[in-house]
């Protein structure tokens, strides 16, 4: 006795079913329907959006905004490379503009209490690239409050 003898897979003289395909359907053409944007922009070359379907103006909104975002994503994308290789560092504020254009230069120490208050360090914490807040330039929180 075979076990495959209850298989429908593998009975012998029994004829294959019949492979039928679907009839063909005549193809309707679409009808384009003549639109006054299509019209004028066909005339004039100059697209004129108050007259544009909605359908296309969503789609070309949604290209406009694709290819607005690319360099949103490249060029912070470029920068955090950067950092990461250790060929860029991060701006510092230097010092504050006075009354009269005049410019005072921050301390070291003024330099390293606005970097500590700022939003990236709060977030990040120190940032070791920074020229002069280096591990062996500045002394740890720890000793500090000591």
């Amino acid at each position: 006795m075979s076990k495959f003898k209850e298989s429908s897979f593998h009975q012998e003289n029994k004829p294959k079913p019949k492979v039928t395909t679907a009839p063909k359907l005549p193809q309707i053409k679409k009808t384009h329907k003549s639109n006054a944007f299509f019209q004028e922009f066909l005339e004039t070359g100059k697209a004129n959006w108050k007259k544009a379907p909605p359908e296309v103006r969503t789609r070309y909104r949604g290209i406009f905004l694709v290819l607005c975002s690319i360099p949103m994503i490249i060029f912070p994308s470029i920068e955090i490379y950067k950092r990461l290789e250790g060929k860029s560092v991060k701006k510092v504020r230097q010092g504050e503009l006075l009354e009269g254009q005049e410019v005072r230069p921050y301390s070291e120490d003024e330099k390293w209490q606005n970097e500590r208050n700022s939003l990236m360090y709060k977030l990040f914490g120190k940032d070791w690239f920074l020229e002069g807040f280096t591990s062996k330039t500045m002394k740890d929180e720890s000793d500090s409050t000591k």
